[in-house]
């Protein structure tokens, strides 16, 4: 975990006889604290003045599985704390701070098993900025009564946690909604300490794509590609990956969430790879098409040009004030009026968009599919564009897939770095395995 980095560098400076300290300015996982204040401060902005918003932190994962933070919980906290629960009043409430952040004590016996977790303590109010505090066993005394001035609630998965039952137990009145779309408004357009953290997630996955591509080969499982792109990510920082990664060859390519990742790669297969790796909770998505002998057959080569110009087709239309809903029809209209032709599982012909089954775009920050509050494309928003074909008649899956920062005047592609060209990717699979001889 990068924790708050207070980083106090002394230096003895002889002026006038006077000591000064030089400080770096203290951040959580690489964003500044007065950032995330300033999260929490417009969220209560956002707020109505008989309104809360309350997140409920994640609780301790089974043995199995590795802790990460609800998104919205950490976007407002930058805290790995477990069972807290923020709850965010809006302006002039009656009962004091605009954020009031409840947390357990930890057991010993939890520490020893878990390691330190952020408690109701001095530390935890240095390392997060909250000045506010408190046990966890007095949030059910202060919903009480904040319930009596602000009976409107909105919460973070109130479905997937106990909060609605304690809400209720507080006061049996109480209208509990989702703050999922006040939360979209905020998160949807990134910081340039956000965006620093997405280009690292990208760097991770380009790094896995290069690895599993000089992995590549028939006879190889898809299970040992996803163990190379894995090695990479941790090697480049990565914590976890953002999503599992679909490494989908041969007829598993057409199926668009496919990740069981355990056929074997066959000779001429097409090898759909979509990862991306997670970094300090930002998280990046890149796809490629592969050809597992290292040359696409003439008939890959045309279906991917085609793949190939309707994202750059796409990259030219994206630009503020279009919506990602406009961007998807554009490319529909691309492949629709496209030469190329497909047969259906019926065995009809068709054009290609009927092959192409999927949305085109869609937001990306903490979590892959991020936040959307459905708004046209401004200057910070971070998106994806990925068309791709599916034809199971044909045993062929392509999917190209970059990320996207929308600047003043277009989009620059975050994941540039990645070949995408059909000799570059054929160049990327066979370099691979000269070097394996």
């Amino acid at each position: 975990m990068r924790r708050a980095s207070f980083g106090w560098t002394l230096g003895l400076i002889l002026l006038t006889s006077s000591l000064y300290a030089v400080a770096d300015a203290p951040t959580l996982w690489g964003i500044p604290l007065s950032e995330y204040a300033q999260r929490r401060a417009q969220l209560s902005q956002m707020l109505e003045s008989d309104q809360i918003a309350i997140f409920a932190s994640e609780s301790s994962p089974p043995t199995r599985l590795r802790f990460r933070q609800d998104s919205n919980f950490m976007y407002l906290t930058g805290l790995e704390a477990v069972n807290g629960v923020l709850v965010i009043l809006p302006p002039g409430s009656p009962l004091g701070h605009e954020a009031v952040l409840f947390l357990p004590r930890q057991s010993r016996f939890s520490r020893l098993f878990e390691g330190p977790r952020p408690e109701p303590n001095e530390q935890t109010r240095l390392e997060s900025g909250i000045e506010d505090i408190r046990e966890r066993g007095a949030l059910r005394e202060f919903l009480a009564e904040a319930l009596k001035t602000h009976p409107r609630v909105l919460a973070n998965r109130p479905a997937r946690t106990t909060m609605a039952d304690t809400l209720r137990e507080a006061n049996p009145e109480a209208q509990i909604g989702s703050v999922d779309r006040l939360m979209a408004q905020l998160r949807v357009v990134k910081s340039p300490a956000e965006i620093a953290l997405l280009r690292k997630a990208i760097q991770a996955s380009i790094a896995g794509h290069r690895a599993l591509a000089a992995r590549l080969a028939p006879g190889v499982y898809e299970y040992e590609l996803e163990g190379a792109a894995q090695d990479a990510f941790r090697r480049h920082g990565s914590e976890r990956e953002g999503y599992p990664m679909i490494i989908g060859s041969g007829p598993n390519a057409c199926i668009l969430h496919y990740n069981a990742n355990k056929r074997r790669v066959q000779p001429n297969d097409l090898v759909l790879v979509d990862i991306g790796a997670e970094y300090s909770y930002y998280t990046a998505d890149i796809t490629r098409t592969y050809p597992a002998s290292g040359k696409f057959t003439p008939r890959q080569r045309e279906l991917y040009v085609a793949v190939l110009d309707a994202i750059k087709y796409a990259e030219k239309e994206a630009k503020p004030g279009i919506t990602l809903g406009q961007l998807h029809q554009k490319v529909e209209a691309f492949f629709r009026n496209h030469k190329l032709r497909a047969k259906d599982e019926n065995g009809n012909e068709q054009t290609l968009d009927r092959f192409f089954v999927h949305g085109l775009s869609h937001m990306l920050g903490m979590d892959v599919h991020d936040l959307d509050p459905n708004l046209p494309l401004q200057p910070g928003m971070v998106f994806t564009i990925e068309p791709g074909l599916y034809i199971p008649a044909e045993g062929i899956g392509i999917r190209i897939e970059d990320d996207y920062l929308v600047t003043e005047t277009g989009v620059e592609n975050l994941s540039r770095a990645l070949p995408r060209e059909p000799s570059e990717v054929e160049r990327m699979v066979r370099g691979g395995r000269s070097t394996r001889r």
